[in-house]
C-alpha cells in the first residue's frame, strides 16, 4: 500500500522494480529487471527522455543512476545483505591481500562500490573469477555463491568481503535467510510432485506478469542485436 500511494504521487514517471519484489509491487510496475539487465533497460528507458521511480533498493538504484545519468526518484528500501558490507572493513581486507581483486553486486553500498575492481550481477560475478587474472578475489555477495565459485577456480583464493566492524561477532555473516529456504529437498518436491503450488489471484497476475514479459522480450531483442552486429563484424 505504501509503495502504490509512492507511484501514485508520481504519476509522470516510468515505475521500474527489481526482481526481488512480491508480485503486487510488481503489478504496480511497468518494468521489472535482474540486475544483469537493469543498465540496459535504464538506458533504453532514458534515450526516451522517461523519468523513472525505482524500487526497492536503493544502493542499486543510486549505482544505475550514476552509470547512466537516467532521471532517478528511488525508494528507500535495501538488501539485507548487501546493505550489510562495510567499506572500511573491506578496506582493511584489501591491505591485507594487496594482489585480491573486488568483486561486488551493485546492492552494496557506495563505500564498497568504489573499492571494487568489477561491479556486476550474480552470473557476472562468476565469470569474473573464472575470467580474471588474479590468484585471489575478495567477494561482496551473498555466501552461498562461494560453494560454487570454489568448485569452480579451486586453485584461486575466494575471500568473503566483510559485513561488520571489530565489535560485532563475525566479519562476514552475507548469509539471505529467505533464499536459504530453497534446499534440495523442497527442489525434489516440485519436480516429483509440482507441490507446493503458488496461487497469485487476479488481476494482480496478468498485470505483475506484464512488466516481467517486457522485460524478457527486451533482453531477447537485445541479445539478438547483438548478435547480429557481432555476426556483421565477423562477416566484415
Amino acid at each position: 500500500d505504501q509503495f502504490a500511494a509512492f507511484c501514485d504521487a508520481h504519476p509522470d514517471r516510468t515505475v521500474v522494480v527489481y526482481a526481488n519484489t512480491s508480485a503486487a509491487v510488481k503489478a504496480r510496475a511497468d518494468w521489472m529487471v535482474t540486475s544483469s539487465c537493469a543498465l540496459a533497460i535504464v538506458e533504453h528507458l532514458k534515450s526516451r527522455g522517461e523519468k523513472i521511480l525505482w524500487a526497492p533498493d536503493r544502493h542499486l538504484g543510486r549505482y544505475i543512476q550514476e552509470q547512466t545519468g537516467a532521471d532517478m526518484l528511488c525508494w528507500h528500501g535495501e538488501c539485507i545483505v548487501h546493505d550489510e558490507f562495510k567499506g572500511l572493513e573491506l578496506d582493511l581486507l584489501r591491505r591485507e591481500h594487496p594482489g585480491a581483486k573486488v568483486l561486488v553486486h551493485p546492492e552494496s553500498p557506495p563505500s564498497v562500490i568504489e573499492q571494487a575492481d568489477m561491479v556486476g550481477s550474480t552470473t557476472q560475478i562468476l565469470n569474473a573469477v573464472l575470467t580474471m587474472d588474479a590468484p585471489a578475489f575478495i567477494v561482496a555477495t551473498d555466501n552461498g555463491l562461494m560453494h560454487r565459485m570454489r568448485q569452480l577456480a579451486p586453485g584461486k583464493t575466494l575471500l568473503e568481503a566483510p559485513t561488520a566492524g571489530n565489535s560485532a561477532t563475525c566479519k562476514s555473516c552475507a548469509h539471505c535467510p529467505w533464499m536459504a529456504m530453497n534446499g534440495l529437498a523442497n527442489l525434489v518436491a516440485c519436480l516429483e510432485s509440482g507441490q507446493p503450488q503458488i496461487q497469485v489471484d487476479e488481476p494482480i497476475r496478468a498485470k505483475a506478469q506484464g512488466c516481467i514479459t517486457r522485460m524478457l522480450d527486451f533482453v531477447a531483442a537485445h541479445k539478438a542485436k547483438a548478435a547480429g552486429m557481432k555476426a556483421g563484424i565477423g562477416a566484415a
